[in-house]
């Protein structure tokens, strides 16, 4: 990581200070960086992730999602320098963002007016409609993923006594059915899509004075509008132990319905398409865990730290099915 040279390559001033690492990025690392010319936040992309034949131009492509949203929501996007929003030096790949201040808030610190400030962000998005050159709707969006190779994978392992091994195993049944529920529903979601940021995780949300910042646009994409919807609800709506809150529940809701007509949405369908989003997470950290496509030590152990999470979430989620679909008046063709 050169970000000296990226700053006079880009020609974006004289570096004033040391570059500030900024925590919180699970796949990418990211730098506060002072110059003579102003504050902006470097993204060092994932070298692992960018060995793919295809990552720079998922990267370059998301990025246009990115712009074309800029200016109907508040999105956070890369600057474009040279024609180009995403930088090489030597062996690295960058991106320059201007800084904005704000933080991120997580379920205990999630209020009422943020879940509305959100639902209006998403009603919003999915309102467009927006074509975007490059973007076409992926034909295979629903993956039948091969959790049993990785179950030989994982007992073919000396250390078979980790805890992320021991949870996917005694899960492993589990997330295959999940998987299969959610391919059963892609022909009916599959027949509504519309281009989205698809990752409306807390995370990805910057606030400044109670307004958001929508950032990380890297799985934007087509997507069933309802399906992310309430993959946003399971955020969003939570109290930070898994159990939804009908007041943080109510607020994002009615916002989104402000843009959106959700009255005849078949929810059985949309339930079960929710799950992939968590197995798509869910199996890219098995492979991490695994080494597959990873050779970095740190990437692995983050790699099992996440399989454990996904795991709580996905059951964690089973629970909070229940009570989303009492709400959504489920049966009932109402809200």
């Amino acid at each position: 990581m050169e970000i000296e040279k990226l700053v006079s390559a880009l020609r974006l001033g004289r570096l004033m200070e040391e570059p500030v690492r900024i925590e919180g990025g699970l796949l990418h690392k990211m730098y506060r960086v002072s110059t003579s010319d102003g504050l902006f936040a470097v993204k060092v992309l994932n070298p692992e992730i960018m060995k793919r034949p295809d990552a720079l131009s998922n990267t370059v492509r998301s990025e246009k999602v990115a712009k074309a949203f800029d200016g109907l929501i508040p999105a956070i996007v890369s600057l474009e320098i040279d024609g180009k929003q995403v930088h090489k030096l030597g062996e690295e790949y960058y991106m320059v963002f201007p800084w904005t201040d704000g933080v991120s808030v997580f379920p205990k610190e999630i209020m009422p007016h943020h879940c509305e400030a959100i639902g209006s962000v998403l009603g919003k998005m999915h309102q467009q409609s927006l074509k975007v050159e490059g973007i076409v709707p992926e034909e295979d969006s629903f993956e039948l993923f091969d959790w049993d190779a990785h179950l030989q994978r994982i007992n073919e392992l000396e250390c078979s006594d980790k805890e992320w091994i021991a949870a996917y195993k005694k899960s492993v049944k589990d997330i295959k059915r999940w998987n299969e529920m959610a391919c059963e529903s892609e022909s009916y979601l599959s027949k509504l899509t519309v281009i989205s940021h698809r990752d409306l995780d807390p995370k990805n949300v910057m606030w400044n004075d109670d307004k958001p910042y929508i950032i990380d646009w890297e799985a934007a994409g087509y997507v069933n509008p309802y399906q992310e919807f309430l993959e946003v609800i399971n955020y969003w709506a939570d109290d930070g132990a898994g159990k939804p809150v009908k007041e943080k529940y109510d607020a994002l809701v009615n916002a989104y319905r402000k843009y959106m007509d959700i009255r005849a949405v078949k929810w059985d369908e949309v339930f079960q398409g929710s799950y992939i989003g968590m197995l798509g997470w869910m199996e890219y950290n098995v492979k991490r865990a695994l080494g597959i496509e990873i050779s970095d030590k740190a990437e692995r152990l983050l790699g099992e730290g996440q399989v454990i999470g996904t795991i709580h979430e996905l059951y964690s989620y089973q629970e909070k099915i229940r009570q989303l679909k009492e709400w959504l008046g489920y049966g009932k063709n109402r809200i």
